[in-house]
């Protein structure tokens, strides 16, 4: 045998010995992601941190982030986190996820 064979045959058990053992499937995930529109009751109201997580919890997010006119904030996108998107008063004009 090749030394060619050989070494295309050890990548190949390497990378079979990777695949974990249900498979490269990914299961399903076992509750819906952030939904925004079930937390719109929110907007208009002055932010606090007792709002935020009140519309957290009925949005279904894991995380929660206020947004602010000319803040710096994180670009990745994130199924699981509500951005409450708030007025230089402080009022909350806005939700998404992501």
């Amino acid at each position: 045998m090749s030394s060619r064979v050989i070494r295309f045959l050890a990548v190949l058990l390497t990378a079979l010995a990777l695949i974990p053992a249900g498979g490269l499937t990914q299961p399903a995930p076992d509750r819906q992601a952030c939904a925004a529109g079930e937390a719109e009751a929110v907007i208009g109201q002055p932010y606090s941190p007792e709002l935020a997580e009140r519309a957290r919890r009925t949005a279904g997010a894991r995380e929660v982030q206020k947004v602010e006119p000319g803040g710096a904030y994180t670009t990745d996108l994130n199924a699981d986190r509500l951005n409450i998107e708030v007025d230089r008063a402080g009022i909350v004009t806005g939700l998404h996820c992501g």
